[in-house]
């Protein structure tokens, strides 16, 4: 589960305005100050997250789990680079790349990872975007 500490953001940009930079700006800072709750309110209730070695953490009570475990554990600086947003009726996707250090509290252990990352949000009935699917590929730099 080391790898969905890739999901911890401290620091995020996006090449200009896409019409969810405010979604990612938000998914990043209530991580950021560990608001694990309105984390997990991002998602709808059949949400997925897609682990990098591809676990699947499905649900809202999955992904609280996972948050809380990366949250607890983890101190993360990570920079987006979103590269695709595309919008389709009650669906739309964000692609892009990512670059994370990542320090573990217990140890101060560093690792550098990057790869990419997709997520899709829907419409819920009022009209939010919320995530449905998000994965990510990469691994810790020393491990490639």
């Amino acid at each position: 589960m080391i790898s969905g500490a890739l999901m911890l953001a401290m620091v995020l940009q996006t090449a200009g305005d896409d019409g969810f930079a405010q979604l990612r700006a938000d998914w990043a800072r209530n991580l950021h100050e560990r608001r694990v709750d309105a984390s997990v309110a991002e998602y709808a209730a059949d949400a997925e997250f897609i682990q990098p070695d591809g676990q699947r953490v499905k649900g809202t009570a999955a992904l609280k789990q996972l948050y809380e475990m990366i949250t607890q554990t983890f101190d993360s600086d990570l920079t987006f680079t979103s590269v695709r947003v595309e919008v389709s009726g009650e669906l739309a996707y964000d692609s892009g790349t990512y670059r994370e250090t990542l320090v573990t509290r217990a140890s101060g252990k560093r690792q550098e990872m990057s790869g990419s990352y997709l997520t899709v949000y829907r419409h819920d009935k009022g009209g939010a975007w919320l995530i449905v699917p998000q994965m990510w590929t990469g691994a810790p730099a020393e491990a490639r």
